[in-house]
């Protein structure tokens, strides 16, 4: 029972940080708090969404490698991989197989994303790709809720109301400054300097 065990507090912590990358990846793309210097709360913002986002793949790999091991959890490498395969909750848990493969495809475009920008196309095939983690998200919940075990008690479904919370309010921060950042292509204002000729004439 050990590693069912093991497994089941390795999908709750993947799914934690998995809510706070979400969450601050859509923070990142506010402009609050405006108490920060943008390029700090970049900076500061950016780390959180990275060390999560990392921290929740290790987790996930955990999550299923414990559950491969488990033959009580009979779900299986077919289970793991291909959706409606598993011997256990087979929908249930290919809500999990999907999430994990779009949650791996926007880690990998997202390292990639440097060399993505060089092309108007890519960075618009990244943007898309990178959305899509909103979906790998509740999925992951969705998972969450209806195939572990532990999802009826109360503190399971504390960690869930938090990762709702979570990425909720990170998309509220975004849909708020929407203007803002849709705003980033328009020209920059002339500025207007003051005549160097003090008590000249104009």
């Amino acid at each position: 029972m050990l590693i069912w065990y093991l497994a089941r507090g390795a999908g709750i912590a993947a799914f934690a940080s998995l809510s706070v990358a979400t969450g601050a990846g859509a923070f990142a793309a506010s402009r609050v708090p405006a108490s920060l210097p943008s390029m700090e709360r970049r900076v500061i913002v950016q780390y959180v969404h990275r060390a999560a986002a990392l921290a929740g793949l290790l987790l996930l790999v955990a999550h299923i490698g414990f559950l491969l091991a488990d033959s009580f959890a009979r779900v299986g490498w077919l289970g793991a991989l291909v959706p409606f395969a598993s011997g256990y909750r087979p929908w249930q848990v290919s809500l999990g197989v999907v999430s994990v493969y779009l949650v791996v495809a926007v880690a990998v475009t997202g390292m990639l994303r440097s060399r993505l920008a060089r092309s108007e196309k890519a960075v618009r095939i990244w943007r898309a790709i990178h959305l899509s983690s909103y979906l790998a998200w509740a999925m992951s919940a969705w998972h969450f809720l209806v195939s572990g075990t532990d999802s009826g008690t109360w503190w399971a479904r504390l960690v869930l109301l938090g990762g709702i919370a979570v990425v909720g309010s990170g998309v509220l921060a975004r849909l708020s400054a929407r203007p803002a950042v849709g705003n980033r292509q328009a020209a920059p204002q002339r500025i207007v300097r003051p005549s160097a000729s003090v008590g000249g004439r104009r």
